[in-house]
């Protein structure tokens, strides 16, 4: 037989109807007989600025924090741990809703995660713009958290799953454009509600357009296809090979790319059903090198600092000299600047590399936060110098981070796991982005009211320690399968030889970590 009947008789098995349902099933917990769908029916058709603003909201600090030092509508006798509490309780719960949707999202599917997260996040919108105190306000907030980090874990997840290999890094890319267009957002909307002072609508407003974008999604995620590998896991193997094919094909099942890319797809699956369940000790010991890179680019998506900008801006800048009003016109502005700086990352991740553009964010962010300490320290410049100094570099920052630290350790943790590992690994890495989140918005206060600008010197610390982690250790991802990077990190993929299969399905073979290659 020629390599070339070899290669089509293998395809056609590999697409057979026996090919999954000759899979032992693995053996279930209550949990997952309980929610594991039996029958899947196929349907298709961040903002998460607003309390920056607030922060500024005179109204909103007399009516929450009138008991604790702002009674004349100012942060300034307030104690710092309470401002950093209200800030990161939404991260701390989100980092737990991570974790959980991590193990709900092998049982449920990704997208009911989806859903989950919406009605949460929508429930909790509409509690926090009628809270009548400071403690039911920071309760809405927490709970709301379990949703972001419900919808952090899934999204990226369901991004990579759907993706072909040379799109993948666009759809992400795409979507984190979109995320910090809702930050863009949000900054507006406070700005613009911002005029309505004296009324409580002034600070209620941003709340009430939450309310209708998570209703939003919360319907839009009736629509979601379900991701193809999850479907193959679970043993709709139908139902996978047709969202392969309307995902790819316009529902051509018979397409060479679809039968190419669902073989491999099988091949992986049969494989990993034959490990069992991955369990999270093997996240640190199998999967070590992968669960690292992903802990450790979320970890320094936060030590370098976007939240100390993000969540403190207009008070930084009011603090630095501009009125409250004018803070968040320039937090507005330098937000449209953010989101702008995300689109080129749209093809520059494939063109130059995940590494690159992490190396290079790096060592620029640093200097820039340099320089945001200078101006903020300098003796001797007038108020008007010193505010627009620092603000022109946050500008320059957030676009060096909008275009490299942002959106690649979203990617890099979805893309780097095998098929069985997915869920748990992208939970570890949301996790540690939204630990180190919280770390940092609530020890943010305490240390600009300690050491003042030279905050700013240390978080270019993080950056250059990152800048060494991407050189070193981190691999190259771009233009590769998920499953061909299985095979990069020097581990089998496919329950018949990789190379076989790999040639097969016209993949390619990289050098492993192990032999040195990345």
């Amino acid at each position: 037989m020629t390599k070339e009947e070899f290669s089509a008789a293998d395809q056609q098995e590999s697409i057979s109807s026996s090919d999954l349902t000759a899979i032992a099933p693995q053996p279930q917990n209550f949990m997952e007989r309980a929610l594991k769908p039996a029958i899947y029916i196929p349907r298709y058709p961040r903002w998460m600025g607003i309390m920056s603003g607030l922060l500024v909201n005179e109204v909103f600090i007399k009516r929450f924090y009138s008991d604790h030092g702002g009674l004349d509508g100012t942060t300034e006798g307030i104690n710092p741990n309470l401002i950093g509490i209200t800030v990161s309780c939404l991260q701390l719960s989100a980092a737990i809703g991570s974790l959980t949707a991590g193990y709900l999202g092998d049982i449920i599917g990704r997208k009911r995660c989806v859903r989950i997260g919406g009605f949460i996040y929508f429930t909790m919108a509409f509690l926090q713009g009628f809270a009548p105190y400071l403690a039911c306000f920071i309760a809405g907030r927490t709970i709301q958290g379990l949703g972001v980090g419900f919808l952090s874990m899934t999204v990226p997840v369901i991004q990579t799953e759907i993706a072909a290999p040379h799109r993948r890094s666009l759809i992400v890319s795409v979507e984190y454009t979109f995320l910090i267009g809702g930050y863009m957002l949000s900054c507006w909307v406070d700005y613009g509600f911002n005029f309505l002072l004296p009324k409580d609508t002034s600070w209620q407003g941003p709340y009430f357009i939450q309310m209708g974008l998570a209703f939003i999604l919360f319907a839009m995620s009736f629509f979601l296809p379900e991701t193809p590998r999850w479907l193959a896991r679970n043993g709709f193997k139908e139902e996978a090979l047709q969202t392969v094919a309307d995902l790819h094909s316009a529902g051509d099942i018979n397409d060479e790319g679809v039968q190419h890319f669902f073989m491999e797809i099988q091949q992986a699956v049969k494989y990993e059903a034959t490990m069992g369940k991955v369990t999270y000790r093997e996240m640190f010991t199998k999967y070590r090198k992968r669960t690292l890179v992903g802990i450790t680019a979320q970890m320094f998506a936060q030590l370098n600092g976007i939240n100390v900008i993000s969540f403190y801006l207009p008070s930084s800048l009011a603090a630095a000299g501009f009125d409250n009003r004018r803070s968040l016109l320039f937090t507005g502005a330098n937000a449209l600047i953010y989101t702008a700086a995300t689109v080129p990352v749209w093809w520059l991740a494939d063109r130059w590399g995940r590494r690159p553009l992490l190396i290079f964010g790096g060592i620029a962010m640093a200097v820039a936060l340099s320089i945001m300490c200078v101006f903020n320290q300098a003796n001797g410049l007038s108020v008007t110098t010193r505010a627009n100094g620092i603000f022109s570099f946050v500008v320059i920052y957030n676009a060096l981070y909008g275009a490299t630290w942002g959106p690649m350790p979203w990617l890099l943790p979805a893309e780097i796991f095998p098929l069985r590992a997915r869920s748990k690994g992208m939970a570890l890495a949301t996790f540690s982005n939204w630990t180190f989140n919280f770390i940092i918005g609530m020890s943010s206060p305490a240390a600009f009211d300690g050491i003042h600008g030279y905050y700013y010197v240390i978080i270019a610390g993080f950056c250059l320690f990152s800048v060494g982690l991407a050189k070193f250790y981190y691999v190259e991802t771009a233009n590769h399968t998920l499953e061909e990077i299985a095979v990069a990190f020097g581990d089998k993929a496919f329950l018949m030889e990789d190379e076989h299969v790999m040639a097969s399905a016209h993949l390619t073979r990289r050098p492993s970590t192990k032999e040195g290659g990345v």
